[in-house]
């Protein structure tokens, strides 16, 4: 038990010293300090919602060669990007701004929208991130997929050949 203690002086008369138990106001300290830690939030979460596919999904992926663009992403906050397959002899087109890479997509939706087959009219966005690419880079790319309602966009590992176009865009 906590007691406080007050000496009497010395020209007083001596007198019964009032004794302070300070026990409730420890445990009412102790009540406080627990109740603020559990209640305070020390760091909020930054994540991200990706939408996986559910198990089990199709082992082949449907591909409309005019409704498909491929973006890589690469140092310097550079997005390589080119459309439809991949062909090595043609080289690679380059977004280097956010409003640029933004203005490509709403294009290519806009051209995609007047197509007579139905399932070609999504957009459909393949991320093939580069070595070089910074994940802030990769978030972005998602990003803007949300800010566009870009439904169909997927992350992939990126092919030898467009390595070496990317490479060979570098310079």
């Amino acid at each position: 038990m906590a007691e406080l203690l007050i000496a009497a002086g010395r020209n007083r008369r001596q007198r019964n010293n009032p004794r302070i138990d300070l026990t409730p106001m420890v445990d009412l300290g102790f009540l406080l300090i627990t109740f603020f830690m559990m209640t305070t939030t020390m760091a909020k979460l930054k994540v991200m919602d990706i939408q996986m596919p559910y198990a089990p999904f199709p082992a082949t992926t449907v591909f409309y060669e005019p409704s498909a663009i491929t973006l890589m992403p690469a140092k310097g906050h550079r997005i390589y990007y080119y459309e439809g397959l991949f062909r090595p002899d043609v080289p690679l087109k380059r977004a280097d701004t956010e409003e640029a890479l933004q203005a490509l997509l709403q294009d290519k939706q806009k051209v995609l929208r007047v197509r007579p087959i139905a399932s070609e009219r999504q957009l459909q966005v393949l991320i093939k991130p580069h070595a070089t690419a910074t994940v802030a880079d990769i978030i972005g790319l998602f990003d803007e997929m949300d800010i566009l309602d870009i439904r169909q966009a997927a992350m992939v590992d990126i092919s030898p050949e467009e390595v070496k176009a990317v490479y060979a865009a570098f310079q």
